[in-house]
């Protein structure tokens, strides 16, 4: 793959960009046909940082422009008119902010707007650009020292989505320093968090429990309705090295979510596989692009696993009545890594089992949003 020639040694921000570009597709064509005209995209921490050429094409403010000028475009020539894509780049070192400035002045014909200092420091003027439109927030930090307080409040704020790269192996780390303490304190808006994060679960990870406490506390602000998140490895290893985290408050948003974490996930699969094929003299029985799909199929999104889990999940949910399916649905999603019709598959299947029930009407073979499951 000529694309991840450029990401050699860094293979999890290719994964970590190609979710990025991928999920912006989709959001930008929803969002400049129905909702609004004007798509801000806000890059938090924008670098650069490691890259490749001088174009910034391995960048995420180069790849998010490119992604919404082509959907921009693409519109305009199927005669969508008065279309406008916005950008804001805020980085905190000064010569990334010259080399941002450099770029802004190359791409004139672009609405883009750079900001020097911390991201909570820029806010105000964030918003003040952004003040019309549908605003996209992509918070890529390289570890966890953010004042998450007002950050959150201005998520609120914009009403529109947000991508969090959760950096999970760095917060697994350190979560139980005690020297570090104060810094989770304000990543989690909460200066009290380690008392309760003792109470948690002892089988959950560090990273696990401070993620659940920083979904709680979004959720509790009023930043987001659903926490969706997909996880990604390290490339030569079997553990979690980063978790991206969507906000949105559209049932819509983790549907298309777990379509493109599907898509991505067979992507990583696939760069897995390429890393360890260069590292043996072996040839296998299955091309690389068979032993990605019965990967993703016995490990993946959907898997039998995670079915099992989502089971236990629906169960849940109904034990308190019956909900229509598009309620369930969007549970099941949010909290396991299902597809929509991974969830339908489910429900048929503990239909069959006998351990819910509902009914379809007319041609329909599986739930539809109005099927009202219930408990068998």
């Amino acid at each position: 793959m000529a694309e991840l020639e450029r990401y050699l040694g860094r293979e999890q921000s290719f994964i970590k960009h190609k979710f990025l570009t991928q999920y912006l597709q989709a959001a930008a064509y929803k969002t400049l046909q129905g909702r609004s005209p004007t798509f801000n995209f806000v890059d938090a921490f924008a670098g650069p940082w490691s890259v490749s050429d001088e174009n910034y094409s391995d960048a995420s403010f180069d790849q998010a422009l490119r992604t919404l000028e082509a959907v921009r475009a693409d519109l305009a020539g199927r005669g969508v008119g008065g279309l406008k894509i916005r950008f804001c780049f805020c980085e905190r070192r000064p010569e990334a902010v010259a080399r941002l400035r450099e770029y802004a002045a190359e791409n004139k014909r672009f609405e883009i707007y750079v900001f020097q200092g911390a991201f909570e420091d820029n806010l105000g003027g964030i918003a003040s650009a952004c003040r019309t439109g549908f605003t996209f927030t992509f918070i890529d930090p390289t570890g966890w020292n953010i004042r998450s307080e007002p950050v959150f409040k201005f998520l609120k704020s914009m009403n529109g989505e947000f991508l969090i790269n959760f950096m999970s192996e760095h917060v697994n780390r350190h979560a139980g320093w005690e020297q570090v303490a104060e810094s989770f304190g304000r990543f989690l808006a909460d200066p009290d968090w380690k008392v309760e994060f003792d109470t948690l679960p002892e089988n959950l990870s560090n990273e696990e429990r401070v993620l659940f406490l920083l979904k709680r506390k979004i959720r509790d602000v009023g930043a987001a309705k659903f926490l969706p998140h997909m996880p990604i490895l390290k490339p030569r290893q079997e553990r979690i090295k980063m978790r991206l985290l969507l906000g949105t408050h559209s049932a819509k948003g983790v549907e298309v979510f777990r379509d493109v974490h599907a898509k991505v996930e067979l992507s990583e699969f696939e760069t897995r596989n390429s890393i360890s094929d260069t590292n043996s003299d072996q040839l296998g029985l299955f091309s690389a692009s068979e032993n990605s799909e019965m990967m993703q199929g016995a490990h993946g999104i959907g898997s039998t696993g995670v079915r099992r889990q989502a089971r236990e999940t629906v169960i849940q949910l109904l034990s308190s009545g019956p909900a229509p399916f598009r309620h369930i649905g969007t549970r099941v999603m949010e909290e396991w890594p299902m597809r929509l019709t991974h969830t339908k598959d489910l429900l048929n299947a503990m239909k069959t089992e006998g351990a819910v029930d509902f009914k379809l009407v007319g041609r329909a073979k599986k739930p539809q949003p109005d099927t009202r499951i219930v408990l068998a």
